[in-house]
């Protein structure tokens, strides 16, 4: 499969910005070589080169949970991940969702869609793995597997979600483009995903970029970039936000020792923490974006 042409514009100059080892799965996985990530001159997008093959296999089986989360069960993803959910729910605010249908695609096991179950109207799934099927009809979500099957079903999302999912997307106009045919008129799109400009890697680029990247993120997007691709599947009004998910211990960590870990640092408080991520939002260099856009 051919990369080296933008996969968001079509453009084809795109130039190596990066060629060495990659993380092949979780924290403390073997790196691996033989792939390279280009940046697009027109758009910005940042790709692998090679995708890895067998894709829609990788996600659709266990490979991923095994690979990237070590094959942990849903009670143990839960005690690892609900606390992300506190703060989705609260950007995008509870009466932004009380009695709608609420389309979170890329589930997983579905740990947002169980925060809000007792306010949406309807929480779907949109899932491809199969691991998680019958937990989430047990959770008492609907579940699909792709939104053409959603479409199929003639569900509308009045809100649609997607959490740390487009980065693993080949075709990432049509996943985008399919959410917003899901979406009723004025529903709106909550979407987050790592960001290319996070302090640590403008910080460390020298101990982070191979940690930085791995197989199962085919992409990388900045606040230019994602605009783009929301304005090409039509959605009106689009507001980028910035998210960070580490405190200063993190920075501090790779700073030190060049490598993921929890550093000591007794000396700042719950307090600190809070304050140093606001700023690094506001200094638009956090881990990830976390975008509104409106149909």
């Amino acid at each position: 499969m051919n990369t080296q042409k933008c996969r968001i514009c079509s453009s084809d100059n795109c130039h190596v910005i990066y060629d060495g080892p990659i993380r092949s799965g979780g924290v403390g996985s073997e790196f691996v070589d033989g792939y390279t990530y280009r940046r697009c001159e027109a758009c910005t997008f940042v790709f692998i080169d090679p995708v890895p093959k067998d894709l829609d296999d990788y996600y659709e089986s266990e490979r991923y949970r095994l690979q990237f989360h070590y094959g942990k069960e849903v009670e143990e993803m839960q005690a690892l991940y609900d606390q992300e959910q506190n703060v989705r729910v609260s950007r995008i605010g509870i009466e932004n969702m009380r009695n709608k249908t609420v389309v979170d695609f890329g589930a997983g096991a579905g740990l947002f869609l169980d925060s809000i179950k007792g306010v949406a109207k309807k929480t779907v799934a949109v899932e491809p793995s199969g691991a998680y099927q019958e937990h989430l009809k047990a959770r008492g979500h609907l579940s699909y597997r792709y939104a053409d099957e959603l479409r199929e079903a003639s569900v509308i999302a009045e809100v649609a979600t997607s959490f740390d999912v487009i980065e693993h997307i080949y075709d990432v106009n049509q996943f985008v483009k399919g959410i917003y045919e899901t979406l009723a008129d004025g529903g709106a799109f909550y979407v987050s995903m790592p960001q290319e400009n996070d302090i640590v890697r403008l910080l460390c680029p020298d101990q982070y970029e191979s940690f930085f990247y791995q197989t199962a993120h085919l992409n990388y997007f900045n606040a230019k970039t994602i605009e783009i691709v929301l304005m090409k599947a039509r959605f009106q009004e689009i507001k980028i936000a910035y998210l960070h998910k580490y405190d200063m211990r993190n920075v501090v960590q790779w700073a030190q020792h060049g490598k993921p870990g929890e550093s000591d640092a007794p000396m700042l408080d719950e307090h600190f923490h809070a304050i140093y991520r606001q700023e690094i939002e506001r200094l638009e260099i956090a881990s990830h974006l976390f975008v509104i856009a409106i149909k």
